[in-house]
């Protein structure tokens, strides 16, 4: 029961497939060179009585003895990969990132349906609600992939991956949600929606309260949001600055042209704008604009906000 190699060891991969036999198993690892008799291994796995070797994708080295190999098949010690999901991805960039990888691979369609499927057995007292706008269904899966840096088993598939991403919103990002919405006349959705919108907008986490003071602010006052960040959900192409020919698209996350918050969230906040959402700042201001520097002047009416553009400019 000596290793296939101990002085000059290498790491091999190898795909336990589901359904696989104990002595199939030891075979293809035979076969790939994990071990060095397939018959051993498995009287070894016979003597002891051992039938409960987990399927997946496993790296093994030489150096490794047989009992060490089959200890992690029973842990089920797969290997994994990792994807990072930076703050103010969309869905479609988030469903790129997975489409994109060479190994495994994932088909964006499917990964898609499975995502919008897990939300649909979210507790419905979230506020979560198809949204129907110029005749066509707004399935808000926008906004629900919690930016982090995921770890995923090599062998999970695109339904794995999808309950994965939503269950990790169910545990770190509703509760939060729901608690926060319990003390606001918003619901748990909407200050998602809020979220998104800060994170879009503002540039340093210091003024990401303020930013929320400011929509909090428009929306009880019956003022159209007016945010550039909308208009860019809006266009097929992401530009540099939106022109004003941008603020005439008809969309309903046009919240120059629209009166209300856009039906769902227009990227994945991050948790300090989460956090902005449900605990804005106290202020009056209505208006703020950047600057170069990417932070924000912020004033409390228009006659303000027009004077101050005139001094930086």
């Amino acid at each position: 029961m000596e290793p296939i190699n101990q002085l000059d060891p290498v790491d091999i991969m190898v795909e336990i497939e589901p359904g696989m036999s104990g002595k199939a198993i030891a075979r293809l690892l035979e076969k790939e060179g994990v071990i060095k008799s397939s018959t051993v291994f498995y009287l070894l796995l016979r003597f002891k009585e051992i039938n409960d070797l987990k399927s997946g994708y496993y790296r093994f080295s030489t150096s490794a003895t047989p009992l060490e190999i089959i200890d992690k098949l029973r842990q089920g010690e797969e290997e994994t990969f990792k994807v990072t999901i930076p703050e103010g991805f969309t869905l479609d960039e988030i469903l790129a990132r997975y489409s994109n990888l060479s190994f495994p691979e994932y088909d964006r369609e499917i990964l898609a349906e499975y995502i919008d499927l897990y939300l649909g057995k979210l507790n419905l007292d979230f506020g979560f609600e198809d949204k129907k706008v110029d005749n066509e269904i707004y399935f808000p899966a926008e906004g629900f992939i919690v930016p982090t840096t995921y770890s995923f088993p090599l062998s999970f598939d695109e339904e794995d991956i999808a309950a994965a991403l939503i269950n990790y919103f169910t545990e770190k990002r509703l509760p939060f949600l729901k608690k926060a919405a319990a003390r606001s006349e918003f619901s748990a959705y909407e200050i998602l929606i809020i979220a998104s919108l800060i994170e879009e907008e503002g540039k340093l986490e210091s003024e990401n309260r303020i930013i929320a003071s400011v929509i909090y602010n428009r929306l009880e006052a019956g003022m159209p949001l007016q945010l550039d960040a909308t208009v860019q959900y809006a266009l097929e192409e992401r530009t540099e600055r939106v022109l004003y020919s941008d603020l005439e698209i008809d969309s309903p996350y046009n919240t120059y042209g629209v009166n209300a918050l856009p039906p769902t969230p227009i990227a994945s906040p991050g948790d300090k704008a989460v956090e902005a959402a449900a605990d804005p700042a106290d202020t009056d201001y209505l208006f703020y604009f950047a600057r170069e520097d990417g932070s924000h002047v912020f004033t409390k009416d228009y006659e303000q906000h027009l004077q101050k553009q005139r001094e930086l400019n």
